[in-house]
């Protein structure tokens, strides 16, 4: 008999909840993340996890893009009036200057074309997408939260960003074009070769870049676990401290060097053991894949 199992919470029901980011409890909206500017349009697939046979692989495909039911209206419009902009053009750009030639151009003085960014809108975009994906966030992290939402787009200084964690950005490997991937409440391990962790609040991937937002202490090694897989990453948490102002910033400094990432949870290999969350609420892990067509 074929067995199929969700694996965790998708944040697909339209049922009456808690808003990953403000709070109030009413029903949720459908929140695309990353934001369907950057290409995650309706034409994109999406596939929640189960477990085949005691495997853990996606499950039906169907068009819609990569979302959850994770933020009220006005929290996602919020974020959809000032954010989607923004990361877009900066994700157009990464993919720009990633080529080969871009990256032979970026060395000659003058040749290659100015690219900048704002840092601040980036991030917050990225931000609220895992409020989105973890409403858990809200409740460990409170104050971020309430910055977020209260003071969006102000200037400097304005979010108090929490010790504890950091916010890794990497390109997505080439291994894995056109997939995607949102997790949150899934750590993880590798137990054969190389023994190293992946501890993480959240993770988006969608090409071309990946987003992981992780505990900022190496606990896990000094555990004997193993280092982070993250530890290599760029940490852009300074980021979120900016202004909407905050454009200058040329992308050509950055790119260089700015390593690709494989997602233990696209490599798809024996390698890893993973722990997930569940406790029956929407609190549970969230696994939801997307693949353009």
């Amino acid at each position: 008999m074929t067995r199929h199992t969700p694996i965790g919470s998708t944040l697909s029901s339209v049922a009456v909840r808690a808003c990953g980011l403000c709070g109030d409890v009413r029903k949720m909206s459908k929140a695309h993340v990353p934001p369907r500017a950057s290409g995650n349009t309706n034409v994109v697939l999406r596939a929640p996890d189960i477990v085949l046979n005691g495997v853990r692989q996606p499950g039906r495909w169907t068009a819609g893009g990569m979302w959850v039911r994770g933020l009220c209206q006005d929290c996602n419009n919020r974020a959809g009036n000032t954010f989607d902009v923004p990361y877009a053009d900066f994700a157009r750009q990464v993919e720009r200057l990633s080529t080969p030639i871009a990256s032979r151009l970026a060395i000659v003085p003058g040749q290659a074309p100015a690219a900048s960014f704002a840092p601040g809108l980036v991030s917050r975009s990225v931000l609220f997408g895992m409020f989105a994906i973890n409403p858990r966030l809200r409740v460990i992290f409170p104050d971020l939260a309430d910055d977020l939402r209260q003071d969006s787009t102000r200037g400097a200084g304005q979010v108090r960003w929490p010790d504890q964690l950091s916010l890794t950005m990497a390109r997505t490997h080439a291994a894995f074009p056109g997939q995607g991937l949102l997790s949150s409440g899934v750590w993880s391990m590798r137990v054969l070769r190389e023994r190293v962790v992946h501890w993480t609040f959240a993770d988006i991937v969608w090409p071309p870049l990946t987003w992981c937002l992780v505990p900022s202490d190496r606990e896990p090694e000094r555990l004997g676990l193993g280092p982070p897989i993250t530890s290599g990453l760029p940490d852009v948490s300074e980021w979120v401290k900016y202004g909407p102002d905050r454009t200058s910033v040329d992308l050509r400094n950055l790119i260089p060097t700015l390593p690709s990432f494989a997602h233990p949870m696209l490599n798809r290999t024996d390698d890893w053991v993973e722990f997930m969350t569940s406790d029956g609420s929407d609190g549970d892990a969230v696994i939801v894949f997307g693949k353009a067509p």
